[in-house]
């Protein structure tokens, strides 16, 4: 038996099928179907000492974000592995490395935990505080995380508290790199405003005690 589809409810067949294609682009690309990333194993947490080389990152004179990036760093991979925590480091030196490479090192590795440590900057020198950046689609409870150390942090060294963002600074519909091409739970965390001089006088002052904040937050979360 034929059926004969009239001219209205086939653009509505049509129609829900491009609507269909659509979302399911729109899903795809925000990696809604992707899994939940699940903990096997030991802790492995990679930590990413944000930009490095020619790319120095953001700057307040001859002082350059990508220094500050790596000193915080190297102390919080200090701090991990007293408390037996394996760390993976995307760069150890002054060297450029690509954000693809960093992400793909970290997958390769099976990292438990991506952290990526970086300075804020703005044009309006009293801005300042710490904040932490989250997928829009998590892999996990990193939000969770980034509350824990965003709060522990400016405990330890009174600065403000800036919360937790998702997404992407310029692209409401986007992640920052090392946020969507990790497979394991990440997220940025923004140490103070290197164009504010009381943030980067607590940076300085209390490096070594906010490297031990951190590696204590990140041991309690990776333990539990």
């Amino acid at each position: 038996m034929k059926f004969k589809i009239k001219k209205k409810q086939k653009n509505i067949i049509i129609a829900a099928v491009l609507l269909a294609a659509v979302i399911l682009g729109v899903c795809i690309r925000f990696d809604v179907f992707r899994p939940k990333y699940i903990y096997s194993g030991d802790p492995y947490v990679c930590l990413d000492a944000g930009h490095g080389a020619d790319d120095v990152g953001a700057a307040n004179g001859d002082r350059y974000e990508k220094d500050d990036d790596l000193r915080l760093t190297l102390k919080i991979k200090e701090k991990l592995e007293a408390m037996g925590i394996k760390v993976h480091l995307t760069r150890e030196d002054d060297s450029d490395v690509t954000l693809a490479d960093r992400c793909k090192s970290a997958n390769k590795k099976h990292c438990t935990l991506f952290v990526s440590v970086h300075r804020n900057s703005a044009e309006d020198k009293k801005a300042n505080g710490i904040e932490a950046w989250v997928s829009r689609n998590p892999k996990g409870d990193e939000y969770t995380l980034a509350e824990d150390l965003v709060a522990n942090i400016c405990k330890l060294t009174d600065q403000q508290n800036r919360g937790i963002k998702k997404g992407f600074r310029d692209n409401s519909f986007g992640d920052y790199y090392i946020n969507s091409d990790t497979k394991m739970p990440s997220l940025l965390l923004e140490v103070g405003f290197i164009t504010n001089e009381n943030d980067n006088k607590a940076f300085d002052e209390k490096l070594d005690e906010t490297a031990e904040t951190i590696a204590k937050t990140i041991y309690d979360h990776v333990q539990k």
